[in-house]
């Protein structure tokens, strides 16, 4: 379990988990065949480096922390997503996505929780919401490759939406 001291240090954590969900959905970009399935994940890269310039723009600001204080955080669950295999499939490229959204998901909403200023809260709620949302999407795209799998072979995204 992870142990955070100061709010510096979990700025940090995220920071890295931001840059390792841009690397991650950059890779899938690059070895996926389908060209929405392509497409999706750039999407995904762009939108996990604004996350990470969000977080980056709290280094060095003032704030405060309500309680409980940050033992909470360890209690995420953020590290169940790591780390991923080198050949991973798509369906395993999804289950992956979604633990590691719904880990972020948590992870942002324990710091709004956390957070006494009221611009800091509204901001990780924000983030946590795009997680939930981009969450949800993996959840639908891989209901739609198992019943594809059952019927057939197909690797579109019919009927997705970029996450935001």
């Amino acid at each position: 379990m992870l142990k955070f001291r100061t709010f510096d240090e979990v700025l940090d954590f995220a920071i890295v988990q931001e840059k390792a969900a841009q690397q991650f959905y950059a890779k899938l970009a690059q070895e996926v065949q389908d060209s929405d399935v392509k497409e999706f994940y750039r999407q995904l890269t762009v939108e996990e480096r604004e996350h990470e310039k969000r977080l980056l723009s709290l280094k060095g600001y003032a704030y405060a922390l309500r309680e409980p204080d940050l033992r909470d955080l360890s209690e995420s669950g953020y590290l169940d997503a790591m780390p991923v295999p080198a050949n991973v499939s798509l369906k395993e490229a999804l289950q992956f996505a979604i633990r590691k959204e719904r880990s972020a998901e948590h992870l942002y909403s324990l710091l709004a929780d956390l957070v006494q200023q009221e611009e800091l809260e509204q901001l990780f709620r924000v983030l946590s919401g795009q997680e939930l949302h981009h969450r949800q999407v993996f959840e639908k795209r891989l209901a739609l490759l198992e019943e594809e799998g059952k019927k057939g072979p197909s690797g579109s995204l019919e009927g997705l939406k970029s996450p935001e």
